[in-house]
């Protein structure tokens, strides 16, 4: 049956050619009533009123058959208008004058006129029964089918929709059973017509359809209201005549009508015998073909079932279904087969029958043979039946289980189902929705709907069996496996696991059983390389063989399991595999048979898996998990492989080189996909060794910060816009089968099937045109899948020259493909991987100790690079920058300076002139390009000598570029620590050093003085600062980016105040005084009025130069004390300008002591007057008779206040505020002096010095060491010097100088600026019982803002190990390769013996410290809010011998800072010469005998001017002196007049 939604006719339904016509049975109806002219007319009312009677002569008047239609048309208009107003007799005589519409001879136009009179007429409230039945002739005048819903629509008018048919009962009936067959063929044929383009398009909407509605509705009507007006043979014309209808319509609205009649048919219990088959067939079909009618049907059908047909209504519909074929309708059955489905849930319930199962058993005993329709019919009715437990217990208690399966196996075998084959492509297209290899429309679609259905139900048969398996017996469970075997390509999850389960507890598939191998075999090929097979079931039948090898007892049935794997594996390496999970347990299961293997199978088995890796066209699933992109089944077979290097890491020497090959050779493997390489590249990035040449794998590949560069962390792609909304995985781990596995569908997973090549190339397709998700990223899972041994292989290293190449893994091999990825420029994921991971592994030079050459070429191919700036730009849609990759790039340059030994001059100069240009070619870069050169000041210094000239210039033309301010500042200040280095520098090129330090200067009073930067350059620095923050965390909050932003000026404003007077004290002393005027000139600085100002730092600069330019001798010291021949002494102290003059004169001899105490330093001077011999003619003065008189100590030949003339004025006039101020000798000046005497002349920091012994992690072991190792100690040595800490005349910076209690040494720096002093915990005295928490040791070190961490642990340091709100820096220091256990005990007792010993030679550092372990990584880790300052942001390598004097550099300018951010909250750190300054100026603030304070701020002059003999002097006091209006900044400059070096010659 088919269904239209447009309601039009079926293709071909033959019209009855003779049938009378529509108006032929009319008419013989209408002629047995007679005509309406034979009824006498009805009587007048006597009296009536004159209008009525003129309006009913207009209306006859109007109405008369000669006039025009259009002018009766408008009688009929007033006659409609006026209904109310015409008596019975007024229409009588309107209904006579209006006759001729009625006629069957009337034209469609007059009909229509009078149908319009009539339907008026019948609302008349007067209207009786004669007129009734006068109007009934009158409307069932035969006329054309195109017009019945005219007379039709009058008919529903009359009989009140079918409520009211007297008195013409029987002739309506009579009207109704002949009109509806010719008036449904009349509809069919307009139809017709319509669709020829016959039909106007007026007469679109079809009248007859119309009329057909309303017949249908007032024949239901009738039968409802008046059931037994209709008699049998007339239901029997109407039923016949409804079902011929149902058959042929595919109209839904026709369908709906006739159902209404037939179901008031069925609720009379009326259904005529003839027609209850017809009846039921066609109600079946429409409960399941016609959605909107299907519950209607349904109801129909049931309402039958409950009458007294419900006997032969359950035999029709087993009948229905047992006498199907193959051409017949199919809804027919399919709805039959629902009801009985219904019926057999129901179970009697709702007065519905009950089925007879017996009979209904019989039934589907003959059903399966009749078609396929008929088996998909008789499987769904036994899937339902089993599910009544009253009819299992009649199968299972009744021995019909077999014959029912036995018929059900027997009939698909006869229809050729074909089920326990592979099924066809075109099946497999439709039950798998995998892209057919022949088109669908190519095939029988017919036949192929139908096998669809009876699979289904097959499908559904054994989901309804799998409940009833408890209650079988082994022969039933026997039975129903051969079932299963049938439909196993469709068979249930869980009914492949009761078939893999019986045979497994039967224990058929173990050693033991007879054929055992062959069962399991068989297992595998149906299941485990049957793609069609349920995941879950495959996954079952691989975990028993895991189980396997453990009761294999003869080496025979362990050979035949070896074989049954190796041919599993040949046999998977043939199939098209899609389930991620078999490819999983497969792995799984040589994983674990691995183990036991002997050398031959492991190397047999590791070809297998590589064959299956590499073959041309193994299926690829492209997968999305976790917002990564994903290629399951080769990523889990190289998975795989790496699971089996780290199983026989610690098992097998030779296992491990054989999968140390295969795994290089997927690295470089150009045709395997990304997925497939990067496991194997996240094992071989990750090798490390020991001294020893150990090879252990580390977990942590330390590579996150250089990870953010190329947005492969969260934060990085967050802010770079990529990769949004993605999840965080690394790597992918082995994932267990779920319990709810489907069969396999790649239509139901997100995913496609493609040979390797096309996803190779679709994959970089999509990488290059659209984001895809990334393959690996930061922070994610573990990036190997099983954890690694705990401690360095005792069977594997490193391969050395002459060692047993079965017993070592050549790291050379893994190092030619790097290069060879670098030079080539491969995938973005896997060239991201490599220059993120390369630099970590590169730190552990020990790995590539045997591989020299290859570490040159790398140096050469990435130093090219570099330089040419030939490198592979990243993907646009990654959001990454060239200038990133160049970033990682010359991280693994600067690594390289680890290798310098290995390095020609030629190639270590190479390298600093690729860090030199790469601070111009990328903006990125620059700032690691600078630090990298701090590195190379340590590391190559002499190539950096040779190109320092042009470093300087480089620096001081991106000096525009600020953030780059403090790491060129730190460079500066580490370099004129190693003169070494810069000795070859012109004065010109020194200059470039000072006006690098003056830009910086006047930046950060810029800075400083607006205090917050633009919302740009906020954004800007922010992200500067995530970039130097690397793994101590990123500031988050947006408080503390305010604060950085603030603080770095300062910093930078402090260091460049420090670089340059270390640089001006590094100059030689002729040279010094050529530079005080140039930089003079330019410390001052304007303020907001335009004026200059010389600030606090400038002013103590100023003071240093005028101290040192002149002077190299160092610092000074107190004179020895007077003698009692030298006389009384006397003190007296002035101030002078900006200093503190004191001069202690002996009365007799004029011996003199002289102190000049100024901001940076105080002097001690003596000075004696050279007093000649008295002639012999010189009398006596008379102080030499008072004194000859009174004794020696009465003599006073000399007064302090002489010695203070000579040396500072002459008879000149003083102006005022020029003159000194002579300091009252009271106890306030004393106190006031001693007070300044304790602000120390350089400033001091304190830095601790932590030992971390092997294994520590914890706070109390590593400061309860009492000593550190050998190469802990020379580092120390490195450091600084050892001093005494008793009765000690420096700062010791909190260390107990009176009773040892923080030990008797510890080792202290300085140089004319700056002291360190180093809280070394290991020199301190260790108390476990009285301090076992070490809480005086963590007095020290909780209060040093920077801590250097010797961390010779073997495990990572974290930065929260010593908690402490000060702790801001920690330098970690790390051996490259970690020394053996028991080499750190003999080489830590030898040393401890032979420190007794004074050292003889240098071989003696050789013996007691292996030679190789001569290499470190530096790192600097910061709290997380505190910003990285250092150039090992990231870790550096370099040897033990360089280290000390970069780690002290880093630690010193990391003290700078932490004292700037310390007192962000309370305002500037001020230095020590800063108060020295300030106490100087309080004093004469105090003691001003000109009534003025000294001022700061003074007038700008250009150049200088000379005064004569009374010239008008118009000065400012100032900084302790008269500043000329014109002429201040050449009055500071007082190298012009303190006149040039005398000659050094």
């Amino acid at each position: 049956m088919n269904q239209s939604e447009d309601g039009d006719e079926p293709i071909d339904h033959p019209e009855s050619a003779n049938s009378p016509s529509l108006q032929d049975r009319v008419r013989s109806l209408t002629l047995s009533f007679g005509s309406p002219s034979d009824t006498p007319p009805p009587s007048r009312h006597v009296r009536q009123r004159e209008t009525e009677d003129k309006k009913r002569d207009h209306a006859v008047r109007l109405l008369d058959r000669n006039r025009s239609l259009h002018e009766r048309k408008s009688g009929v208009d007033f006659v409609n208008g006026n209904i109310k107003y015409f008596s019975l007799d007024a229409l009588a005589a309107i209904w006579t004058a209006a006759d001729d519409l009625f006629q069957e001879t009337a034209s469609l136009e007059a009909r229509d006129l009078g149908f319009s009179l009539i339907n008026t007429s019948l609302v008349h409230p007067t209207i009786g029964l004669s007129e009734r039945t006068k109007l009934f002739r009158m409307i069932v005048v035969p006329i054309e089918a195109s017009a019945m819903d005219k007379p039709i629509q009058a008919l529903r008018i009359i009989t009140a929709d079918g409520k009211h048919v007297e008195p013409f009962t029987r002739p309506l009936v009579g009207y109704l059973c002949v009109t509806l067959d010719p008036l449904y063929e009349a509809t069919l044929e307009a139809r017709r017509r319509l669709r020829g383009g016959s039909v106007q398009s007026g007469r679109m909407r079809l009248a007859e359809k119309k009329g057909l509605y309303a017949l249908l509705g007032l024949i239901a009507n009738v039968i409802h209201e008046h059931p037994d007006a209709i008699d049998g043979h007339e239901l029997d014309v109407i039923i016949g005549n409804a079902v011929k209808i149902l058959r042929k319509t595919s109209s839904e609205r026709e369908m709906k009508e006739v159902l209404s009649v037939i179901t008031a048919v069925i609720l009379q219990s009326r259904i005529p015998d003839l027609h209850t088959r017809s009846c039921v067939e066609v109600l079946c079909a429409i409960s399941v073909s016609i959605d909107g009618l299907k519950d209607t049907a349904r109801q129909g059908l049931l309402n039958l079932l409950r009458s007294s047909k419900s006997v032969d209504a359950v035999d029709l519909l087993i009948g229905t279904m047992l006498s199907t074929s193959e051409g017949k309708e199919t809804n027919y059955v399919s709805g039959a087969t629902t009801m009985l489905i219904y019926l057999i849930h129901n179970n009697g319930a709702d007065n519905l029958p009950k089925i007879c199962f017996p009979q209904l058993y019989q039934a589907l005993a003959i059903a399966p043979s009749t078609s396929r329709r008929s088996i998909r019919n008789s499987l769904r009715i036994i899937s339902h039946l089993l599910e009544v437990s009253e009819f299992t217990d009649f199968l299972l208690q009744h021995d019909h289980w077999g014959p029912i399966l036995t018929m059900i196996c027997r009939a698909i075998d006869d229809k050729d189902i074909g089920l326990d084959q592979d099924p066809s492509p075109t099946l497999k297209s439709i039950f798998l929705s995998t892209p057919p290899d022949v088109p669908l429309e190519a095939a029988n679609s017919t036949s192929l709907e139908m096998l669809e259905d009876v699979m289904e139900e097959l499908r559904s048969l054994a989901g309804s069996i799998i409940p009833l398996w408890p209650y079988m017996d082994d022969q039933q469970k026997i039975l129903t496996i051969s079932f299963f075997n049938k439909i196993r390509t469709i068979l249930p999850s869980e009914a492949e696991d009761l078939v893999v389960g019986f045979m497994i507890t039967q224990g058929r598939i173990f050693p033991g059983s007879s054929e055992w191998d062959q069962h399991l075999l068989r297992l595998s090929n149906k299941f485990v390389l049957d793609p069609t097979s349920y995941e879950k079931t495959r996954y079952s039948v691989l975990h028993c063989l895991k189980k396997v090898p453990s009761t294999l007892k003869s080496s025979a049935d362990k050979t035949r399991f070896r074989t049954l794997i190796f041919d599993l594996l040949e046999r998977y390496k043939a199939k098209a595999e899609s389930s991620l999970h078999v490819t999983n347990a497969l792995c799984e299961v040589v994983v674990s048979l691995a183990i036991g293997m002997d050398l031959a199978d492991y190397k047999r088995l590791l070809q297998a898996l590589w064959s299956i890796l590499t073959v041309p066209d193994l299926s690829t699933l492209l997968t999305v998990s976790d917002g990564y992109l994903e290629e399951a089944h080769e990523h889990t077979i190289s998975v795989s492989i790496v699971r089996l290097f780290l199983q026989s890491l610690s098992t097998s020497a030779e296992k491990t080189n054989a999968v140390y090959t295969i795994l290089v050779n997927i690295a470089k493997e150009r045709d395997l996909t990304v997925c497939a390489r990067l496991p194997a590249m996240r094992l071989l990035t990750r090798l490390r060794c020991d001294l020893s040449h150990a090879i252990f794998i580390t977990l942590d590949a330390d590579s996150l910060r250089l990870a953010a560069t190329i947005s492969r962390t969260e934060g990085s792609t967050g802010r770079s816009g990529v990769y949004q909304n993605q999840g965080d995985r690394a790597s992918l781990h082995d994932e267990q089968p779920s319990t709810r596995i489907g069969r396999p569908s790649t239509m139901s997973q997100p995913g496609l099937v493609a040979s390797r090549t096309s996803t190779q190339s679709a994959t970089r397709q999509s990488t290059e045109s659209r984001p895809t998700p990334p393959q690996w990223m930061y922070p994610g899972r573990p990036g190997l899948p099983d954890a690694p041994p705990s401690h360095p292989s005792k069977l594997v290293f490193q391969y050395t020259r002459g060692a047993d190449e079965l017993t070592t893994i050549r790291l050379s091999d893994w190092l030619v493909e790097v290069i060879d990825i670098l030079q080539k420029a491969d995938d973005w994921e896997i060239y991201s991987y490599v220059l993120v991971h390369l630099p970590s592994q590169l730190s552990n030079p020990t790995l590539f100790s045997n591989a020299v050459p290859h570490i040159k070429l790398l140096r050469n191919v990435i130093a090219s690079q570099l330089r040419n700036g030939q490198f592979r730009e990243p993907p646009a849609n990654t959001g990454v920058k060239k200038g990133d990759v160049a970033f990682c790039l010359m991280n693994t340059l600067i690594m390289l300076l680890g290798y310098s030994e290995h390095f020609a001059r030629a190639e270590q100069d190479d390298i600093v002139r690729t860090i030199l240009a790469g601070m111009s070619s990328w903006d990125r870069v620059a700032k690691i390009c600078i630090q990298g050169l701090s590195i190379c000041c340590h590391g190559i210094p002499n190539s950096i000598t040779r190109s320092l000239n042009a470093i300087l210039q480089k620096m001081s033309q991106i000096i525009t570029q600020s953030h780059l301010a403090m790491d060129i500042l730190e460079f500066l200040a580490g370099l004129a620590r190693l003169p070494n280095v810069y000795v070859n520098l012109r004065e010109d090129e020194l200059r470039t050093v000072f006006a690098i330090c003056i830009r910086y200067l006047e930046h950060s009073r810029d800075q400083r003085e607006k205090r917050q930067a633009s919302s740009a350059e906020s954004g800007y620095l922010s992200n500067r600062m995530s970039d130097v923050s690397g793994e101590s965390g990123t500031p988050s909050e947006s408080s503390h980016v305010i604060d950085v932003q603030k603080d770095l000026p300062q910093y930078v404003f402090a260091l460049a105040y420090h670089v340059l007077t270390i640089w001006f004290l590094s100059l030689r002393l002729v040279d010094r005084p050529k530079h005080v005027g140039w930089i003079t000139r330019n410390l001052a600085s304007k303020d907001a009025n335009g004026k200059d100002v010389l600030e606090e730092q400038s002013q103590v600069t100023l003071d240093m130069m005028h101290r040192t330019a002149y002077l190299d001798l160092g610092e000074t010291v107190p004179s020895m004390d007077f003698s009692l021949a030298d006389g009384k002494v006397f003190r007296k102290t002035w101030l002078l300008g900006l200093s503190i003059v004191t001069v202690e004169t002996a009365a007799g001899s004029g011996l003199t002591h002289l102190i000049k105490r100024q901001a940076s330093g105080t002097t001690y001077a003596t000075y004696q007057q050279h007093t000649a011999p008295l002639p012999p003619h010189h009398v006596d003065a008379p102080t030499d008779l008072m004194s000859s008189i009174h004794g020696p100590e009465s003599c006073l030949n000399i007064l302090p206040n002489h010695v203070f003339l000579q040396l500072t004025s002459t008879i000149a006039p003083t102006p005022s505020p020029m003159e000194a101020i002579c300091l009252p000798d009271d106890e306030a000046t004393r106190r006031a002096i001693s007070t300044f005497d304790r602000n120390d002349t350089v400033d001091g920091y304190k830095v601790g010095v932590i030992y971390v012994g092997h294994g520590q992690s914890h706070e109390a072991p590593i400061l309860a060491n009492s000593e550190g190792s050998y190469a802990f100690n020379r580092f120390l040595e490195g450091l600084g010097s050892k001093v005494e800490l008793k009765d000690a005349i420096f700062n010791t910076q909190g260390l107990d100088k009176r009773a040892d209690t923080d030990g008797k040494h510890t080792y202290a720096w300085r140089d004319r600026i700056t002291e360190i002093v180093f809280h070394i915990p290991t020199m301190m005295p260790t108390d476990s019982q009285s301090d076992p928490h070490c809480i005086n040791k963590k007095r020290h070190i909780g209060n040093d803002y920077v801590n250097i961490i010797f961390n010779e642990s073997g495990l990572p340091f974290k930065f929260d190990t010593f908690p402490s709100q000060f702790n801001y820096v920690n330098i970690i220091i790390t051996p490259e390769a970690p020394l053996p256990l028991a080499s750190r005990v003999a080489a830590d007792m030898q040393a401890h013996q032979e420190e007794k010993a004074p050292p003889v030679g240098e071989d003696l550092a050789e013996n007691k410290f292996p030679e190789k372990q001569s290499y470190y990584t530096i790192q600097t880790l910061s709290h997380p809010s505190f910003p990285l300052i250092s150039p090992a942001a990231s870790y550096k390598l370099l040897p033990l011998t360089h280290l000390p004097g970069l780690a002290r550099q880093i630690a010193l300018n990391a003290s700078v800072f932490s004292n700037v951010w310390a007192n962000r909250e309370g305002g500037e750190h001020v230095s020590s010469w800063r108060n020295r300054l300030r106490a100087i100026k309080q004093l004469r603030a105090r003691f001003a005998n000109t009534g003025t304070s000294a001022s700061d701020k003074y007038p700008g002059a250009k150049g200088s001017k000379t005064y004569v003999e009374w010239d008008r002097f118009i000065g400012t006091v100032a900084m302790g002196g008269l500043a000329e209006d014109d002429g201040i900044l050449s009055g500071l400059d007082f190298s012009r007049w303190a006149g040039p070096n005398p000659p050094l010659s």
